[in-house]
């Protein structure tokens, strides 16, 4: 298709695909295939913050999980002073630390859950925010449907709050307590990591030996993506390869019924004469045909009608309607001959004849009056 284009429009289509349109063949201008890979970058981003928080928040929930486990054998194992027993039973940091990352973690889902303000910075939760949010959550749950109330499972706000404040502050500083928490939770996730990377062995790393065995993870991921980007783009290439030649082939078999339609017409035309030739024998032939049939129809009519017992009838009845047209005919001469002895007598006898007429049918309707009007009189009684 693109050789039968102008030059001109070869140019311009050419500069549009080299300054205006996007390189990934996506036919879309670059401001806008800018825009989207901005817009993929910041959701990979995105999603890289959100599964890294997911992650911390699922090893905090998992240390606090096995502190508890830990807590239940040792009371039932009889010890009571677990203070100085953290190290025997697997745990990695101080009863207090684990107890005060179970009561933020509580209290940090329970202010999501009533829609309070999260534990701020310095980790506490301010009175006037509480009040304030209560307020609110009042206020909407009064003037609307859809509000939430400041009650959870019969937790209020207040309540939050006592047992904020009531809970002994950490006998260390924030540091002190955060850095052991990041430390326990990195080795958590390096544990699992390397346990994944060890299982994570395809048959490129096989094939590859052990330089590649003893590869970390985001390396084997790499590769893995690298090797789905390259067969990505190779399947996409051949799809445009298969698009091409569809329309190749189409462009063929376009041009071949083009040249079939054109066979088809000048052979018709060849022999058009002949069949219109046939097609005019074929009615002449036709029409004899008809006229035949009504030929032998009316000989089939007369044969019907004239029989040895109809003609004897047929006869009468001839005989009697030339009597009758005799008898009109005479009836009617003496007519005309009368009616034109009335008008040789007076010109006017038409007009004469139509007046006396009028008068005849009066003469009927006062006589029939006269009677209807004699009847009633007769109907009267006598005085």
């Amino acid at each position: 298709m693109g050789k039968n284009l102008p030059t001109d429009v070869l140019q311009l289509i050419d500069q549009l695909d080299r300054h205006c349109l996007a390189p990934d063949g996506s036919l879309v201008t670059k401001s806008v295939y800018s825009d989207l890979q901005l817009a993929r970058e910041e959701m990979s981003r995105e999603r890289l913050r959100y599964l890294e928080a997911m992650a911390i928040y699922c090893e905090a929930i998992g240390m606090v999980e096995d502190y508890q486990q830990a807590v239940s054998v040792a009371n039932l194992g009889g010890i009571r002073d677990t203070q100085g027993f953290h190290s025997n039973i697997g745990l990695k940091n101080s009863p207090q630390v684990y107890e005060a990352l179970e009561h933020r973690l509580v209290v940090a889902e329970a202010a999501q859950r009533l829609r309070l303000p999260l534990i701020s910075k310095d980790g506490e939760v301010h009175e006037e925010d509480i009040e304030k949010m209560s307020v609110l959550s009042r206020s909407s749950l009064d003037s609307t449907v859809g509000g939430v109330p400041n009650r959870y499972l019969g937790i209020t706000p207040g309540y939050l709050w006592q047992s904020q404040v009531q809970h002994a502050p950490l006998p260390m500083d924030v540091a002190e307590y955060q850095m052991p928490l990041l430390r326990e939770i990195e080795m958590r996730l390096k544990t699992k990591c390397d346990k994944l990377a060890d299982a994570f062995i395809d048959d490129l790393d096989k094939s590859k030996g052990s330089q590649n065995s003893s590869a970390r993870l985001p390396e084997r991921v790499k590769l893995i993506i690298e090797e789905i980007e390259r067969d990505e783009a190779a399947l996409r290439e051949d799809l445009y390869s298969a698009d091409r030649k569809f329309a190749e082939y189409y462009n063929v078999l376009e041009q071949i019924l083009g040249v079939l339609i054109k066979l088809v017409k000048d052979l018709k035309l060849q022999h058009q004469h002949k069949y219109d030739e046939l097609q005019k024998t074929w009615l002449c032939k036709r029409c004899e045909t008809m006229s035949a049939k009504l030929r032998v129809l009316e000989h089939i009519l007369l044969l019907e009608t004239y029989t040895q017992e109809s003609v004897p009838a047929l006869h009468k009845i001839r005989k009697y309607l030339v009597e009758a047209t005799e008898e009109a005919s005479l009836a009617y001469n003496k007519a005309v001959t009368r009616l034109r002895e009335y008008q040789g007598v007076d010109p006017h006898f038409d007009t004469i004849a139509r007046q006396y007429q009028d008068m005849v049918k009066k003469l009927e309707n006062l006589q029939w009056t006269i009677q209807q009007v004699e009847m009633d009189l007769n109907r009267l009684p006598s005085a």
